[in-house]
């Protein structure tokens, strides 16, 4: 049991002893939080002069702006201000209309226009010829076979001319210009063919000297013969009825123009002037004969034609038109001698075969 108390009262002996040989920690704590402290003050105290700095130099930039913007409204004149009084003084405008400086000059005088048109000549569009490939033949990239080859080109394909220049066509077709030679392809433009038929059928009235008709039927069969490109010369032959009894049928000659202005590539107008003779046997009333008396009637005729004709075919050609003839005729009748004239006006259709190009 002794030996037990001796054992603990060492301990707290030892204990005591370490407890006082043990240093004082709490000085350190103390120095260490206020060195924090001290840290704390230090940055807010930098952060506040860096804060009155830049309100500082804010203050002072805006001063200087300030100074610089009266100085610059001090040197600088307003153009559009008056000056003085006088009212002369006026700055140019260059948008006011009537200025010294013209905005929108003439385009003669404008030296950015590249290319200058002739004065006064106004532009009209003139619809292109087309041309038929009559031969198998291929769309060049220049006016000569041994250049490039675009496109092969198949008979009764249709092209659109652009240009004739020696042996070749310049030529559109399936958006792409090319060059194809004159010997391949047939111009499709309305043509004016070397020889063609025409038959034409119309009705009308009129007026004159004879008083039996009420219908008239005016025919015609023309064989047409090109003189020149537009100008044909042709021979008729004609035949015109009055009433149901009477037939009269004649001939002459007709001359045709074809009128440049009025064209596109499928139609054509013309004018068309003939002349020549033309009669037959008429059935006069008698009370001596119940038949009537038969007696030749006829004379000079002369016609004037306006005729549009609508290209159905190659070769085919449907018209419409207007006429207007004027008829003369002698005759005698029971040994008096007698005449008649006839003015008449009407419409007609026709249809013009072309033979021979």
């Amino acid at each position: 049991m002794k030996k037990k108390i001796l054992i603990v009262f060492c301990v707290l002996t030892a204990c005591s002893a370490l407890s006082a040989l043990a240093p004082d920690f709490s000085f350190i704590s103390a120095a260490v939080a206020d060195d924090d402290d001290d840290e704390d003050e230090e940055e807010s105290g930098e952060e506040e002069e860096s804060s009155s700095e830049a309100e500082e130099s804010e203050e002072e930039s805006r001063t200087q702006s300030e100074d610089d913007s009266s100085d610059f409204e001090e040197k600088e004149e307003d153009p559009f201000a008056k000056t003085g009084s006088s009212k002369s003084s006026k700055p140019e405008d260059d948008f006011v209309q009537g200025g010294s400086k013209n905005l929108y000059p003439d385009p003669e005088d404008d030296d950015f226009v590249v290319e200058k048109r002739e004065k006064g000549v106004v532009h009209k569009h003139k619809e292109p010829d087309l041309a038929k490939v009559v031969t198998s033949t291929y769309l060049y990239t220049e006016a000569s076979v041994r250049s490039k080859k675009l496109f092969e080109l198949y008979e009764k394909d249709d092209l659109v001319v652009l240009e004739e220049v020696n042996d070749f066509y310049r030529v559109e077709f399936l958006g792409k210009e090319g060059w194809v030679p004159k010997d391949d392809v047939r111009l499709e433009k309305w043509h004016t063919y070397m020889l063609s038929i025409e038959l034409a059928g119309g009705v009308g009235g009129g007026g004159g000297d004879f008083q039996n008709f009420d219908i008239i039927g005016n025919y015609t069969l023309k064989l047409n013969v090109r003189a020149l490109q537009d100008l044909v010369v042709g021979i008729e032959g004609r035949a015109l009825s009055l009433d149901t009894d009477n037939l009269y049928y004649g001939g002459g000659i007709a001359l045709r123009y074809y009128i440049h202005g009025l064209r596109t590539r499928k139609t054509r107008s013309a004018i068309t002037v003939s002349g020549g003779f033309i009669g037959g046997i008429e059935k006069i009333a008698d009370r001596t004969r119940p038949n009537g008396i038969l007696s030749f009637f006829g004379g000079p005729y002369a016609s004037a034609n306006l005729d549009y004709f609508f290209r159905v075919w190659e070769y085919i050609a449907l018209g419409v038109g207007g006429d207007f003839t004027y008829l003369k005729m002698y005759g005698s009748f029971k040994g008096f001698d007698r005449s008649e004239q006839l003015f008449q006006g009407g419409a007609h259709l026709s249809v013009m075969f072309n033979v021979m190009r």
